[in-house]
């Protein structure tokens, strides 16, 4: 897998470029919303943050690689 700031958005889903370009600080304010959630103890919450984010590295990762199907 490249690294995360080599990945550059597939040619077939072009129109998306600006999208894909939002997703690192989306995944990067997810993360600080689950360690805030963390320190004072919003376990549930935290867990559904990471989630959020890990989905949202999934979209990043499908964008990059193209179509699938």
């Amino acid at each position: 897998m490249n690294n995360e700031q080599d990945m550059k958005v597939h040619p077939f889903y072009g129109h998306t470029e600006q999208a894909y370009g939002l997703l690192p600080a989306a995944e990067a304010s997810l993360r600080q919303l689950q360690l805030a959630f963390e320190q004072v103890n919003e376990d549930f919450l935290a867990i559904e943050l990471k989630t959020m984010a890990a989905r949202l590295q999934e979209i990043r990762q499908l964008l990059a690689e193209g179509p699938q199907g």
